[in-house]
């Protein structure tokens, strides 16, 4: 029976996603009120309920989805029979099924896990994105080419099993790092190792005929280690540039990302960010070299932003800064121009503020992505926030497009940086179920700069890190936030409190509109900014990037495509 749920789940949302690109929209049509119908041939039809969300894709009821010739829902056979609508090549369909398997396994363990709303309300963050299903746009979610059913019940956030890290010695002098200029890179990357421990590689260093104090000891995944490094650093192992040592430190959690983990025992340790290279959703999860360099210093001039500007003050947003990074490529690779991205991210680490710092005592936080869970009896996590806020749903609304969704255009009106704001790098702070402020984080490739940034950008941060940072016009970074937060982030929200309470998207819309237009008329923009109440936005597509470019090799990370303008539903 699961089987059958998940394929049935899958091609519910495919069909909702696909009609969204506008790779099924011709081809269904509404037959009656909310009944609609999917014609690929003059055989094969799928009927269902739904109705057209404002952002012009499907939200259909799953449980109403039939075949017309009463076949089980086999999400294989559908992508095969659509494949003449997709585009596929014959090569990217069996490759994009392999993708659709891995998820398929990983949808069948997340649905025995399922909890209801009341239940992840009473978790933290990190233990309610282990409930979360992963990408809501992407189709394929949790693909996660590389691992095995046993990797799978050891690494994946899901089965809320805790990781030790393996740890390496490695010569300082092959590595590129970035740390805060009062701290000292060793210190960070030993924080969690006891003196035992310390004492122990120290010993094994010694063993191995090298000199300890000319070696940072750093952390790497046990999958990592096994599968990519010992493979393709064996040069630098087999002279003892890399000497490894076996696992050792705390015990961490793995967040919904996979590469990022918290620290299970001691909240206020540096979360830990670390290359695992598998694909998954859009690209092989490694650590991009490039902006090493200047991790720390991104990070804190971003934080000086937010603490002199007095509407991020008022609206409380915070950064988790990264404190310390370091990166190191395979030489063999290093010189390789447009060698395909994954081999020059397999090893390095990020060490960042943990959320608990940025908390009062009476708060907590929530990653945003959260908010649109709806469990097995139709109630929203967002829902049941705003019933234990005691507010009305307007008021709860206002106060989060105003904590979340203002700061996030503020950096981009004001100072020209545009933060891809998905639902797992920002993350809402609440204060006895109201929201109280926003956290940003992860800005390792998704945040970039406006062409037209303001001089008083341009005089906070550093030269070398503006020479590091990808600049886009201002009519296209603004789709960081149109794309990352409102179709991606919002969309699910807006659907999920629907479904819930009722609550019409288009008052949701409205509402965030009338905020938006309170602050245009009070703040004009310092960077070309394009107003968020222009009648049209561009549709941005995600799905359709991997049906058009396949599997293979790219020397950069794949980019969205775009198809035809979207009606803005903030002004109509």
């Amino acid at each position: 029976m699961n089987w059958e749920t998940v394929n049935r789940n899958l091609i519910v949302k495919s069909i909702s996603e696909l009609y969204y690109e506008e790779v099924l929209s011709g081809i269904v049509k509404e037959i009656s009120k909310n009944k609609y119908v999917l014609e690929i041939s003059d055989e094969i039809s799928y009927h269902f309920d739904a109705f057209t969300g404002i952002w012009c894709d499907l939200v259909i009821d799953p449980e109403s989805l039939r075949r017309n010739d009463g076949q089980k829902p086999d999400a294989a056979l559908f992508f095969s029979e659509t494949q003449h609508l997709t585009k596929m090549s014959d090569i990217t369909l069996a490759n994009f099924l392999e993708e659709m398997l891995h998820t398929l396994y990983s949808d069948q363990i997340m649905l025995q896990k399922s909890a209801s709303v009341d239940q992840l309300y009473n978790l933290n963050s990190l233990d309610i994105e282990t409930y979360l299903n992963g990408h809501p746009k992407l189709i394929l979610n949790k693909g996660r080419l590389g691992w095995s059913p046993e990797d799978l019940s050891m690494y994946a956030p899901e089965s809320r099993v805790g990781v030790q890290f393996d740890r390496i010695a490695i010569n300082k002098n092959l590595l590129t790092i970035s740390c805060q200029t009062e701290m000292s890179f060793e210190d960070v990357t030993t924080a969690d190792l006891t003196k035992e421990e310390l004492e122990h590689f120290r010993v094994i260093c010694n063993k191995n005929q090298i000199d300890y104090q000319s070696y940072y000891i750093v952390p790497v995944h046990p999958w990592q280690w096994e599968n990519k490094i010992r493979i393709f650093f064996q040069k630098d192992i087999s002279c003892k540039n890399i000497v490894y040592l076996g696992g050792g430190g705390d015990c961490y959690n793995p967040q919904i990302s996979i590469r990022t983990f918290s620290n299970r025992a001691n909240k206020q340790r540096l979360d830990v960010k670390l290359p695992v290279s598998v694909l998954n959703t859009s690209c092989v999860r490694g650590i991009p070299a490039r902006h090493i360099s200047i991790a720390a210093e991104l990070s804190e001039s971003v934080d000086y932003i937010l603490k002199h500007d007095e509407n991020f003050l008022a609206a409380r947003t915070d950064c988790l800064k990264d404190v310390a990074a370091f990166s190191y490529v395979a030489p063999e690779y290093r010189d390789i121009k447009d060698a395909p991205y994954r081999y020059k991210e397999f090893l390095g680490a990020i060490w960042r503020e943990p959320s608990s710092g940025k908390l009062t005592g009476d708060e907590r936080c929530l990653i945003t992505g959260s908010l649109s869970y709806l469990d097995d009896n139709g109630n929203s996590l967002v829902g049941l926030l705003i019933e234990k806020s005691r507010l009305s749903i307007d008021d709860w609304l206002t106060l989060y497009f105003q904590k979340v969704v203002i700061p996030l255009y503020h950096l981009q009106s004001q100072y020209g940086i545009g933060l891809v704001a998905h639902g797992q790098n920002t993350l809402l702070k609440l204060k006895h179920n109201i929201p109280s402020g926003l956290i940003i984080k992860d800005f390792q490739g998704d945040l970039r700069i406006n062409r037209n940034m303001p001089q008083k950008t341009r005089s906070t941060l550093p030269r070398n890190v503006l020479s590091e940072l990808d600049s886009l016009p201002s009519g296209h970074i603004i789709y960081d936030l149109i794309t990352g937060h409102f179709v991606s982030v919002l969309r699910f929200i807006s659907q999920a409190l629907y479904r819930s309470h009722r609550y019409q998207e288009k008052y949701f819309y409205r509402l965030l509109g009338s905020v938006i237009a309170t602050y245009e008329k009070k703040y004009p923009t310092q960077s070309n900014t394009p107003s968020l109440l222009a009648p049209y936005f561009q549709r941005v597509l995600l799905n359709k990037v991997r049906f058009e470019i396949g599997y293979q090799d790219y020397s950069v990370r794949p980019q969205p495509q775009l198809g035809s303008p979207l009606a803005n539903p903030l002004v109509n």
